[in-house]
């Protein structure tokens, strides 16, 4: 039946030039903006993909040119560095000038006034040099002395020995502590976590185990001590030190600590592959040694009005623990032991009588201290074989009679039967006795010695202190537990070089003044000031040289940075582009098939209003 009110042929024919119209729509709008994706409807994963990838793409372009900017900054602060060695060479040049002896003091001092002008000038170098308005050698940023480390590694620790628990920065670090199992003091710095997991509380149980006296004085108290790896004073100098707060009234001390300089070791060293590993490991103990001596001795190693024990006593005694000969301070000895070929062979006894009798233990009181307080534990256990028991029990029964209040003279003449005046006597004469004591010790330590913490240097196997405590019955550790040290700060400066967060790389700004470089005080007015004034530019220019090389190597990696966040960019942009552009010859061709269809169910559509006016007038 047909229906003429309805004209179904025009709805449908309609109906069909809607839909492609609307596709033809889309066509118009894929062509116009180039995409396939356009809104959410077209491809909802497909957009979301995209976006994605949008934002990589704009951060990593971004990332590249922070990554360029990095570089233009090195380079100012390299050619700046550069303008410094340059002045350092001729400071050079002018030292060994001023050093030869056929020139006058007025003619040194003419040199001198170039010398002061040149470090001026560095100072002044140091102080402009910037980069869009940032200090590149900032005032408190890293010493050029410690090139290679980072920086004030710091750690309060708190230990326990009577159940062994362990507070570092004042969170429970002992077995008990929940969930730390396994974990380590960790801050990104092998040498500070090695002195920190290892070499501290290793050296400290050794301690107790060959002096149980001092363990047990310290009762159910804990020891509170910080742990601060940074730079001092420069290579070869101070290598670590103790120090000490005091209470008042007598007692405990309240505060302690040890610093250890990290210009004077390396990440070799911490790792046992370097040439100061056991220098590092008797520094160690050795301050440990003063710090262990300080807590549990009365009123410490010194009273509050002077000194309380003597300097041969405190010193040789932490060397004692430390090792007489890993940090040179018996390297003569190491030499005539060398030629030793028994602990009975007397063929040095001349040799070291007379290195016995050149000094006292008064004035030097970590060779000839360590020596003086070996001895004095020998004889206080009976003599007999020069081993690491009866040096340390002897030494012990010594520390017994100091805990219970004798004074260092009586203590020293009840165990021995000696006085301290008598002892620095048998240095004076080189006595046959003391002579023999100090070459089987000599010869027992032959490669190294002594130390509490590094049985393997001495023959037989065994240290003068004991062997290497197990980890398992140590009476305090660090671990487990781990403590993040936060080294952000003014010393260094992060390159934002990726889309996320945290995809930094670090430049570290060191100080280049010349107190930085250890010349604020340098001048060539005199011959020796002159030879100091060398040795200080040998250091300055190799430590400005190891920051250049620094610079120099950064430089390389941010140019590596830049190429492959490029790369990284490009094919990104590439993987986006196919899943949002538009296939323009696709859409073109459905364009103008659309148009055609478009045309057709036009004339369709008028066609069928044709067809409906025609029934109705056969009707009417």
């Amino acid at each position: 039946m047909l229906s003429v009110q309805t004209n179904m042929l025009a709805l449908n024919a309609n109906r069909q030039l809607g839909l492609t119209t609307r596709k033809n729509d889309k066509n118009t709008e894929r062509l116009s903006s180039g995409y396939r994706i356009n809104r959410a409807a077209d491809d909802a994963s497909g957009l979301s993909i995209s976006e994605k990838m949008r934002r990589q793409v704009r951060g990593l372009t971004q990332a590249a040119l922070n990554a360029q900017d990095g570089v233009s900054m090195v380079q100012i602060g390299e050619g700046a560095l550069n303008e410094v060695h340059d002045m350092l060479h001729r400071a050079n040049e002018l030292a060994v000038k001023a050093a030869t002896g056929t020139l006058q003091d007025v003619d040194r001092a003419m040199i001198d006034a170039e010398i002061q002008q040149l470090k001026a000038e560095i100072d002044r170098t140091a102080r402009n040099t910037t980069f869009n308005e940032i200090p590149l050698f900032p005032e408190n940023g890293l010493s050029p002395l410690s090139t290679g480390f980072m920086e004030s590694k710091s750690y309060d620790i708190t230990y326990n020995l009577k159940d062994g628990s362990v507070m570092v920065n004042g969170a429970a670090a002992g077995p008990g502590a929940a969930g730390r199992a396994g974990l380590t003091v960790s801050s990104g710095n092998v040498l500070a976590d090695t002195i920190a997991n290892e070499l501290v509380p290793n050296a400290v149980q050794q301690i107790f185990d060959a002096f149980p006296s001092l363990k047990n004085n310290v009762g159910s108290d804990t020891i509170n001590m910080s742990l601060d790896v940074s730079y001092i004073d420069g290579p070869n100098r101070t290598l670590a030190y103790a120090s000490f707060r005091y209470s008042y009234g007598g007692g405990r001390p309240y505060g302690m600590g040890i610093r250890v300089d990290i210009s004077d070791f390396s990440k070799a060293d911490a790792e046992g592959t370097g040439p100061k590993t056991e220098a590092l490991k008797s520094t160690i103990a050795h301050e440990l040694m003063h710090t262990v001596m300080q807590y549990t001795l009365t009123d410490g190693m010194s009273g509050r009005f002077g000194e309380k024990y003597p300097a041969w006593f405190t010193e040789g005694t932490a060397q004692l623990a430390g090792g007489g000969y890993s940090t040179g301070w018996n390297d003569t000895l190491s030499y005539y032991a060398q030629y030793l070929t028994s602990a009975n062979d007397t063929s040095q006894d001349n040799n070291i009588r007379s290195y016995l009798q050149k000094f006292t233990m008064n004035n030097r009181p970590y060779g000839h201290g360590y020596l003086g307080a070996a001895y004095l534990g020998y004889l206080a256990n009976g003599g007999g074989a020069v081993t690491s028991a009866n040096i340390a029990q002897g030494m012990d029964k010594i520390f017994t009679d100091l805990l219970n209040g004798q004074s260092l003279e009586s203590a020293i003449q009840k165990n021995t039967g000696i006085s301290t005046s008598q002892l620095n006597n048998l240095f004076s004469i080189g006595d046959q006795n003391l002579t023999e004591f100090v070459r089987k010790l000599s010869y027992e330590s032959s490669i190294g010695a002594g130390s509490v913490i590094s049985p393997g240097r001495d023959v037989g196997g065994s240290s003068l202190l004991g062997n290497n405590a197990s980890a398992l019955n140590q009476p305090f550790r660090i671990d487990p537990f781990k403590v993040t040290v936060n080294l952000s700060g003014p010393s260094d400066l992060g390159l934002q070089v990726g889309a996320e967060p945290g995809q930094h790389i670090e430049i570290d700004l060191y100080q280049m003044s010349s107190r930085a470089l250890g010349l604020e005080d340098m001048n060539v007015r005199s011959t020796d000031d002159a030879d100091r004034a060398i040795d200080q530019l040998k250091y300055a220019i190799g430590c400005v040289s190891n920051v250049r090389s620094q610079y120099g190597a950064l430089q390389n990696r941010l140019e590596h940075t830049i190429n492959n966040l490029n790369n990284i960019t490009e094919n990104t942009t590439e993987a986006e582009s196919r899943i949002r552009d538009a296939d323009i010859a696709t859409e073109m061709v459905e364009y103008s098939n659309n148009q055609i269809l478009m045309q057709a169910g036009a004339s369709m559509l008028a066609q069928a209003n044709q067809h409906s006016q025609l029934i109705l007038s056969l009707l009417g």
